[in-house]
């Protein structure tokens, strides 16, 4: 009878993708938002008004991003996510496979 691990696994897998996009768009956006901002002032064009939006959109992606993190890897296990997070450093990608899991023992690291 076939196991449905992989199922498991490839909801671990995108949970995790899915985190790490949210995190590096919502970063990548809010840091241009403040190069833009950052342009205004060097300018000295309503530097006052792009300076007090500067705070208001880091306080945005603080909340969201600890908002969005918070729903997609409360689910998971710390054991899953450490397995995947080494699998991802080592191949350099997420995999669905499970041919690349091996557990982590407990005196290696």
């Amino acid at each position: 009878m076939e196991t449905y691990e992989w199922q498991k696994n490839k909801a671990v897998v995108d949970r995790l993708y899915y985190s790490e996009m949210i995190l590096t768009r919502s970063t990548l956006f809010a840091g241009l938002y403040t190069a833009c901002n950052l342009l205004y002032i060097n300018k000295n064009y309503f530097a006052s008004t792009m300076r007090a939006r500067i705070p208001r959109v880091w306080t945005y992606w603080a909340v969201g991003n600890a908002l969005a993190l918070f729903i997609l890897l409360r689910p998971l296990t710390k054991d899953e996510i450490a397995v995947q997070w080494r699998k991802r450093q080592i191949m350099g990608k997420w995999l669905y496979s499970l041919f690349h899991l091996e557990p982590i023992e407990e005196g290696k690291h």
